[in-house]
């Protein structure tokens, strides 16, 4: 499907070209203030996407000396020596060359701080895909997006003790395409804060993203307690939050969960209770086969939105807006398996269970949710569990919990693509025979319409709690998650 393209205007330019979001005032203030709070001896500063020097205010009235580079020669108020130049290009000269004229005034990346606003792109731009070659063998991190290649050239640059203060997209913590990234901060450098921002930190410049601010510190042996703070819901009381530090001081091992991925995630706001349900538990994958199935490669020509001849499959693509019972999205053309073996564009994935009966899970958007999956029905790349006849019914009520919806969106991926490595990771508790009986018959009163889809889930969510024992203010906590979730992933 094509991304729409939107366009934000500001002094001229697409503000989502560049990646520009002026950072709010009173995040500057504190990231700026929290930098020299650990380290107030320190004499200089580098922004490499400086914009209109927001960042600066602290850093200039202490006396410090700032460099500052940008692609754009935004207004500014003079406090840094500004290059106009792509710190990305100034990184990779600085790479090829330690000994050539790298930038002005040949200087070296000598700095006590570094702080950083970087670009937005929510989808590759045109810089990325020009230059991918080269980006590739400077950034073993990935390409995926620009703000993931300016925090790896900063860790890499900085000397050791040296701070690195970002307001960054918050994916990084959590994905799987990020996890050199992370294995990258987990081994060059502390963590000295992690502080989720409320989505509408942005929405002044016309953008609802979901960011967090980081603070590190180049070299492991700084490694102290971690501050961070959950994601709240509104900026008001992020505001108060910051101004008061209302953090939670944690050791860096309570923030890292393993799921079997490459590197650990980074969790924020998980207690010992989800924590344990996570290392008790055997994991969805150990049970349960969870896999995607069919890129068409060309859905215009092999999918139809009526059922007719030749297309009469049903196709599961993306079943987010349901719970317990969906609907087809659209029909696939009857001969698909001859298809997937003429067509080289038309993957056919895990052939022996294709159309068989199972679950279909969602995988665009912000909400959780599994359907049953009719015999002859196909889905997708979205996740799809194919458990035994006995195993389904109790296993589609469990996933449609606010506890699910949790353990997917707030702990195990924070951005919108929800893939089947991450369902995977799920944990599957022991249930007794009793509780798996109990959960089986609230989704089959779904599926045959005599409950409401709602009331099965929280009737569900009784069932679990009780069941595996979560505290009352954990369950609390959980069910405003999953009632929230625009605010609060």
């Amino acid at each position: 499907m094509a991304r729409k393209e939107k366009t934000i205007k500001r002094e001229g330019i697409d503000a989502r070209s560049v990646g520009y979001y002026a950072t709010p005032r009173f995040v500057a203030d504190f990231l700026s203030k929290k930098m020299l709070k650990i380290n107030p001896t320190g004499k200089t500063v580098l922004d490499p996407a400086v914009g209109k020097e927001e960042l600066l205010d602290n850093f200039f009235s202490s006396g410090k000396s700032i460099d500052s580079f940008d692609i754009i020669n935004y207004s500014k108020t003079g406090m840094s020596n500004f290059a106009q130049r792509d710190f990305l290009e100034v990184y990779i000269e600085y790479k090829a060359s330690f000994e050539g004229e790298l930038w002005i005034h040949q200087k070296s990346f000598d700095y006590d701080y570094y702080i950083c606003n970087p670009p937005y792109n929510c989808h590759e731009v045109d810089y990325i895909r020009n230059n991918k070659t080269k980006l590739k063998s400077y950034f073993p991190v990935g390409t995926h997006n620009m703000y993931s290649m300016f925090l790896s050239a900063l860790i890499d640059i900085a000397k050791p003790d040296s701070l690195i203060g970002v307001i960054v997209a918050d994916s990084f913590l959590t994905s799987n395409v990020h996890s050199k990234l992370r294995e990258q901060i987990l081994r060059e450098c502390a963590i000295h804060s992690v502080i989720l921002c409320p989505t509408s930190l942005f929405r002044g410049s016309s953008a609802d993203v979901r960011t967090c601010i980081l603070v590190l510190q180049k070299g492991k042996y700084n490694q102290g307690l971690v501050e961070v703070l959950n994601r709240g819901a509104t900026l008001s009381s992020f505001r108060e939050d910051l101004k008061n530090e209302k953090f939670e001081l944690v050791k860096l091992e309570q923030l890292l969960l393993n799921t079997g991925h490459p590197t650990p995630q980074f969790v924020i706001g998980m207690n010992d209770e989800i924590l344990r349900l996570f290392l008790d538990n055997k994991k969805l994958s150990d049970v349960f086969k969870c896999v995607t199935c069919i890129s068409t490669g060309d859905d215009a020509r092999y999918l139809s939105l009526e059922q007719k001849p030749p297309y009469s499959v049903p196709f599961y693509k993306n079943p987010a807006s349901h719970k317990f019972k969906g609907r087809a999205d659209a029909f696939l053309v009857d001969n698909y398996r001859d298809i997937a073996l003429l067509d080289k564009n038309f993957m056919l994935r895990n052939k022996t269970l294709v159309g068989q009966e199972g679950i279909a899970c969602s995988s665009m958007g912000l909400p959780f949710s599994a359907v049953y999956l009719p015999k002859g029905a196909v889905t997708g790349v979205n996740p799809t569990i194919f458990p035994s006849e006995g195993e389904l019914h109790w296993l589609l009520s469990y996933l449609n919990s606010s506890l699910v919806t949790y353990l997917v969106r707030g702990v195990l991926i924070r951005t919108n693509m929800v893939t089947s490595g991450y369902i995977n990771a799920l944990p599957i508790p022991d249930f007794s025979e009793g509780i798996k009986s109990q959960l089986a018959m609230v989704a089959i009163d779904v599926l045959s319409e005599q409950k409401n889809p709602l009331d099965a889930v929280d009737e569900i969510d009784r069932i679990l709690f009780n069941s595996l024992k979560i505290s009352a203010s954990t369950s609390r906590n959980i069910k405003e998650f999953a009632r929230n979730l625009n605010s609060r992933v």
